[in-house]
């Protein structure tokens, strides 16, 4: 399976996004295209129901109470024989329409005829007839159930949360001919209802006209697009994370053979220097003088505690990594520890012709955790301060207290670290390379990460500050032991 790791992962995670996307977007366009026809046939719905009721509304006027009424005019039936009356069209066809209303019935009569020759024409091609209302009353009545019938799309519009750009078409009944218009041009229009006619007076026919629904549609889909957009950005995220987690593998197994390779280097140069000290004393008979004994020994005693040094670092890793490390907490002062810190390392720094400064505070600090563990972080942080800087470098070592916090600065004149690795330094097994991909220091790439949990252990933080070419200040912040 390596080759499906390292190789392929990426480009199969790109692709499986990408076919993801195109299944998401085909299954929108198709449930779009369905909602489209669902908006449309429920405007449909709307205009014929408000048609139905005013048409029923205009003729049982005093009539509310006579069921037989409100059955026959609101039925299905009628409605459907009535639109079939108005939508037949023929050419030289003669319709005629009556309706009569007194105290006992009520008379609907239709009336289509047209010529068996088709060379003669009616003068007239269709009519109704009411009774007892002149042309102004008829008129009248017309004007108020056309307002009632708008009046009502637009309430059942709003009932059914459709807020629309909207505007009604007129027709005249007898010819088809427009004679209201309608403000949008035709590219715009959306969605053009059938055509109604809303009382039995057969003037004029009604159409709604709709500008534009796209936005209405896609208000009808808002959860399935949130839903289909989670989902996209939830296997885009999965895809991410399991990336980076290879990814990190990688670097982590690669990481530790670096680790591996240069921690054999380490323990081989002074178990070297060592085993080559006493071959030199006896094979020189170095027994006889004594300056020269005691200068090799000195020089194998500092081998074993380097050495010694190393294996307690990678100990108490692995110790710490695994949660198994109990902080021994006390109260103490910092500034004394420090002093012993930089004595302990004289050595080094004589080594490196270096220059290490304490600048110590005028009042105790007293904080409260492990003398040992923050032993050991100040002693990494130096170490690493005279490792990576030039020889003659200068190491400052301060203490400064603010906002109930303690802050202890390691400032060097080194040659800094690059912005992009400031977060990674911290990060176990990590060590920075140079141009040509090789270390110029050798290390484990423990000490930083060490500090860092050594600190968060204690409830603080690890801050770096540096520039290329100006150095490190490496500060440890801590909290301040403060009496009740």
């Amino acid at each position: 399976m390596k080759w499906l790791t390292s190789r392929y992962v990426f480009p199969l995670a790109v692709i499986t996004l990408i076919i993801s996307l195109c299944l998401q977007c085909a299954w929108i366009r198709q449930l779009y295209l369905a909602q489209k026809q669902d908006v449309k046939s429920k405007l449909e719905s709307i205009v014929s129901n408000a048609s139905k009721q005013i048409v029923y509304r205009s003729v049982s006027r005093g009539r509310e109470r006579s069921s037989r009424f409100k059955q026959f005019f609101l039925s299905s039936e009628w409605f459907s024989l009535r639109q079939a009356f108005d939508e037949l069209t023929l050419d030289n066809l003669h319709s005629q329409f009556h309706y009569g209303i007194d105290n006992d019935s009520t008379v609907v009569e239709m009336r289509m005829s047209f010529l068996n020759d088709p060379k003669k024409h009616f003068k007239i091609s269709s009519s109704s007839k009411t009774d007892n209302m002149s042309p102004r009353q008829v008129s009248s009545d017309d004007q108020r159930d056309l307002k009632s019938l708008d009046s009502l799309v637009n309430r059942q519009l709003q009932q059914f949360g459709l807020r629309i750009h909207r505007d009604y078409a007129l027709y005249d009944y007898s010819s088809g001919k427009l004679i209201k218009t309608v403000p949008f041009t035709k590219s715009s229009i959306s969605f053009i209802s059938e055509r109604y006619t809303y009382n039995l007076k057969f003037l004029h026919r009604y159409q709604l006209v709709v500008d534009n629904i796209f936005w209405t549609v896609v208000f009808q889909m808002r959860y399935y697009l949130i839903s289909s957009f989670m989902m996209l950005v939830l296997t885009a995220a999965a895809f991410y994370l399991l990336i980076r987690l290879m990814k990190n593998q990688q670097l982590y197994a690669q990481a530790r053979m670096s680790f591996t390779s240069n921690m054999t280097h380490e323990l081989q140069t002074p178990i070297s220097t060592i085993a080559v000290a006493l071959e030199s004393i006896s094979k020189y008979h170095l027994i006889d003088e004594p300056e020269k004994l005691k200068n090799y020994i000195n020089i194998s005693r500092h081998e074993l505690q380097r050495l010694q040094s190393m294996i307690e670092k990678v100990l108490k890793q692995e110790q710490m990594d695994l949660g198994k490390t109990k902080l021994q907490f006390s109260l103490f002062d910092v500034q004394p520890l420090l002093q012993q810190v930089i004595y302990a390392m004289d050595i080094q720094v004589q080594e490196k012709n270096a220059e290490l400064l304490l600048l110590q505070s005028d009042e105790p600090v007293f904080i409260k955790g492990d003398a040992m563990h923050i032993s050991n972080v100040c002693y990494n942080l130096i170490d690493n301060a005279l490792k990576y800087s030039p020889p003659h470098a200068k190491i400052e070592v301060s203490c400064s207290i603010a906002d109930h916090e303690l802050t202890i600065s390691f400032k060097d004149n080194g040659p800094g670290i690059n912005e992009i690795y400031q977060q990674q330094v911290f990060e176990r097994f990590f060590r920075i390379f140079n141009q040509d991909n090789i270390h110029n220091v050798k290390g484990s790439g423990l000490g930083l990460h060490y500090v860092k949990q050594v600190v968060e252990l204690h409830g603080g933080r690890v801050a770096l500050q540096s520039k290329i070419g100006k150095g490190c200040n490496f500060m440890v912040i801590l909290p301040l032991y403060e009496e009740n």
